[in-house]
């Protein structure tokens, strides 16, 4: 049953079929709608030119064509644009396009703030808002490509908020990312803190997208002080979690490690993360340069190209991950809605 007054994204072509049924029209005014919105990217019901005048009326009085409001915009001096947004249901949340070469990726927000309070992280210190609607995920990739005209080939939940706490509006997003916006799920990456239940869950699904996990230290105790929820969650049953998930989907996942100054750069640090990397779990493991964020009491390692070198030595697939965009507070942990 379609339920009149719903953002007109939450539909899909089933419900529009059956609303236009509804409406004494044949089925492929759905269609025309589908592609109005899904592939032309309208701002206004009134621009789906080839419908009736009756039957946009009708379509604007019972669906509402919601969009983020873009509050405002940062540009880096590499490129990178940061936007801020208010949502449709209230909140605000930071999305970050990144163009690299012939790659061109939206880092999106699923919650609005963050109840994590990792403590080198600026979103953490913000507190949780609220969770975003699926749609509202799904809406800032949209706002991207076809309110801004930028383009999209890849997308990666790492914004604001921790997606597998915001379980079904990740997945709904995702679907949409691949069903209605024609992404394939190859180029989406899902990014987690470690939640065991929502890896299990993902283990389950078919769509070949991509996991990362923050890891930032495989020695319990640093992790615990560097992120609180590790106090409530053993590193072991996050381990086991993603040993399943590879084993089940038959796939790599990457393992994310900011490197701090002396605080996770240690020999005694890579021999923690070698041993973390062990069957079941097959990953690679992605170094990241720390963006410092005022009022914070953490720097970043001098020492990437070092720890790298290290890892590989011990037989670790190893990347480093230069920042893009930390001029503009758009890195990652930068984003904290400051204009």
């Amino acid at each position: 049953m379609v339920s009149v007054g719903a953002p007109i994204w939450t539909l899909s072509l089933a419900d529009l079929e059956e609303w236009t049924k509804s409406k004494g029209e044949p089925l492929y005014r759905a269609q025309q709608i589908w592609r109005w919105l899904w592939e032309k990217g309208v701002s206004s019901i009134n621009q789906m030119s080839d419908l009736p005048a009756r039957l946009r009326v009708s379509l604007a009085s019972e669906f509402a064509l919601t969009f983020p409001q873009l509050v405002h915009e940062s540009v880096s001096k590499d490129k990178t644009r940061k936007f801020l947004w208010e949502m449709p249901e209230g909140g605000r949340v930071e999305t970050v396009w990144i163009p690299h070469s012939n790659r061109y990726t939206v880092c999106i927000s699923s919650q609005v703030g963050c109840s994590l309070n990792c403590r080198f992280c600026a979103t953490g210190q913000l507190g949780l808002e609220r969770q975003l609607k699926g749609y509202e995920i799904l809406l800032q990739v949209y706002a991207v490509k076809h309110l801004l005209g930028l383009p999209v080939t890849h997308v990666v939940f790492m914004g604001m908020g921790e997606p597998l706490l915001n379980y079904t509006a990740v997945i709904e997003a995702l679907t949409g990312l691949s069903q209605k916006l024609k992404l394939s799920p190859k180029r989406i990456t899902i990014s987690t803190v470690g939640i065991p239940k929502g890896i299990l869950r993902l283990a389950e699904r078919k769509e070949p997208f991509e996991l990362a996990f923050s890891l930032h230290s495989a020695i319990p105790e640093k992790r615990q002080m560097l992120i609180p929820l590790a106090a409530h969650i053993p590193l072991e049953e996050i381990r086991h979690a993603l040993g399943t998930y590879c084993e089940k989907r038959q796939e790599w996942v990457t393992l994310e490690y900011v490197l701090l100054e002396g605080v996770n750069d240690t020999p005694k640090d890579a021999e923690a993360l070698r041993a973390f990397v062990a069957p079941p779990v097959r990953a690679k493991v992605n170094l990241i340069q720390y963006n410092p964020v005022p009022g914070l009491p953490f720097q970043g390692s001098k020492r990437l190209s070092e720890f790298q070198k290290s890892l590989m030595q011990r037989g670790l697939l190893a990347t480093i991950r230069r920042s893009r965009g930390a001029d503009i507070a758009a890195g990652c942990g930068q984003l904290a809605r400051q204009v």
